[in-house]
C-alpha cells in the first residue's frame, strides 16, 4: 500500500504546482502595444520538483457574451496569442516571504480588439524522486483585465 500512496500523493502534489499570476491585478485595463509587466508566483513545492517554463499569452473576449470580464474558465488551456515562451526561473520574494517569483515584461499585439480579454500563464514543471522524474505536470492559471 506505501508503494501506491507515495507516487499518489507526488502527484497530488503535483497538481498544486499551479501558478499565480500577481500583477498586472484583475480587471486591469491595457491598451494594444502597451508593454506590462507580469508577475508569475508560485509557492514552493514540499516535494523536490524543478520549474521548466511558461507560455504567457492573451486572448481577446468580445463576443463571447460577457460586457465586462471574460466568461470563467475562458482559457481551458488555450492561452491565445503567445506573448512571451522559455525558461521559468524563480527566485524567492524575501523579506520574510516564501513565495517564488519571476517577472516578465510582455507587449499587448498592436492588432487587438478593445474589450476584455484573458491573460493566461500555462507552467511547465518536473517532480524529481533521486534525480529521475517521476511526474510532468502543467498547470494553467487566467485573469481577465480590459
Amino acid at each position: 500500500m506505501k508503494a501506491i500512496f507515495a507516487p499518489a500523493a507526488l502527484v497530488a502534489d503535483a497538481v498544486a504546482q499551479k501558478v499565480v499570476i500577481a500583477s498586472p491585478p484583475p480587471l486591469w485595463t491595457l491598451h494594444p502595444g502597451q508593454s506590462f509587466v507580469v508577475d508569475v508566483d508560485h509557492t514552493p513545492s514540499l516535494t523536490p520538483s524543478q520549474d521548466v517554463a511558461v507560455a504567457i499569452g492573451i486572448q481577446s473576449c468580445s463576443g463571447k457574451g460577457q460586457a465586462v470580464t471574460c466568461p470563467p474558465n475562458t482559457s481551458s488551456g488555450n492561452i491565445g496569442t503567445p506573448l512571451f515562451r522559455g525558461i521559468y526561473n524563480p527566485q524567492l520574494v524575501g523579506n520574510g516571504h516564501t513565495d517564488l517569483v519571476q517577472n516578465y515584461t510582455v507587449t499587448v499585439p498592436s492588432g487587438m480588439s478593445s474589450g476584455p480579454a484573458l491573460l493566461s500563464v500555462a507552467h511547465f514543471g518536473l517532480i524529481m524522486v533521486s534525480n529521475s522524474v517521476l511526474t510532468v505536470w502543467l498547470s494553467v492559471g487566467s485573469e481577465s483585465l480590459l
